[in-house]
């Protein structure tokens, strides 16, 4: 089946904003007391139910040209915002810190998750997509429970990240600075900073300039969205879950399917492909940086034209 995607020329259309109007914004209560923020779209006749995973820093306010496009191909579809970002809880004083205590948290909430509200109001089989960070936390998640998805395709998935050194280095010097470990509060990585809204030109994301800036404007018209450099604990955490993830994935018989980005400067791609596997398919996705998602026309077609056809074939 060949579908029609939105187009960059055609942002925040009267159709994608009326579908926006059903979309649910609900909210779940973990066992130690967080609350995690979802969105929630129902479909007359889904051939499918997707759960979206996002990335560090994301909102699933953020996917609502995504969701759309998915709702159009025919899914029903949940996204949540992991904990200390998005409109779910801050775990930190400092509500710009991305943070998290134990990488394992992510897992746990992402459980409760599809426990508490996804399990009990799917229809169809269940697909994951996930982003970066959500692609590391959708892979350790189906480790554990390898029966809940049909399959998962995942987007730039943080199974690595880039760094300007040697990991091991980075790793022990975000150890050493951690300022937990002297029982005081998170503090940020070297360079770290409360968030900062940054133009255009020069950054890393997405060359497509209509979504970048689409980015911008909701991140500038919903403060609580927005959230600044990650804490050397996280990226402690962080360094340690995604080298598990590359194993996880490799390894865990379902069905996936990586879009690696190209031109990604975020996450490592060689931790990508080093998850290949018959349960693991890497496909590149040319001329894209980190954000598929967001990216030009092209190259984010062929992304979701590949999205599609792969949860397609495992109905």
């Amino acid at each position: 089946m060949t579908h029609i995607f939105s187009q960059e020329s055609q942002l925040n259309t009267e159709a994608q904003r009326t579908l926006w109007q059903q979309v649910r914004h609900q909210r779940l209560t973990t066992a130690d007391g967080i609350t995690l923020a979802y969105g929630r779209i129902d479909h007359p006749s889904p051939k499918g139910t997707i759960v979206i995973s996002n990335g560090r820093v994301e909102s699933y306010l953020k996917y609502h040209e995504l969701i759309f496009d998915l709702y159009q191909a025919g899914y029903q579809i949940f996204a949540i915002d992991h904990r200390g970002q998005g409109l779910s809880s801050r775990t930190t004083h400092n509500h710009h810190q991305g943070h998290i205590d134990n990488f394992d948290l992510y897992i746990d909430d992402f459980s409760h998750f599809i426990d508490e509200v996804v399990l009990p109001n799917a229809q169809g089989q269940l697909y994951l997509v996930g982003h970066s960070m959500g692609g590391c936390i959708g892979s350790l998640y189906m480790q554990s429970k390898p029966s809940t998805f049909k399959a998962a395709v995942f987007s730039a998935p943080m199974l690595g990240i880039r760094l300007p050194i040697n990991r091991g280095f980075i790793r022990w010097l975000a150890n050493l600075l951690d300022s937990q470990r002297r029982q005081q509060p998170p503090n940020y990585i070297l360079g770290g900073k409360d968030y900062s809204p940054h133009p255009f030109k020069g950054n890393d994301l997405t060359y497509s300039q209509a979504r970048y800036e689409d980015y911008l404007h909701i991140y500038r018209d919903e403060p609580q969205l927005q959230l600044g450099s990650p804490t050397n604990r996280w990226l402690v955490e962080a360094i340690d879950a995604s080298e598990q993830a590359i194993f996880a994935a490799r390894d865990t018989q379902v069905p996936k399917l990586i879009l690696q980005a190209s031109e990604d400067s975020i996450v490592d791609n060689q931790a990508q492909n080093r998850a290949r596997s018959q349960h693991c398919q890497v496909v590149p996705i040319a001329d894209a940086r980190h954000e598929i998602f967001m990216e030009k026309d092209t190259p984010r077609n062929a992304a979701l034209t590949q999205l599609l056809q792969f949860i397609e074939q495992h109905p």
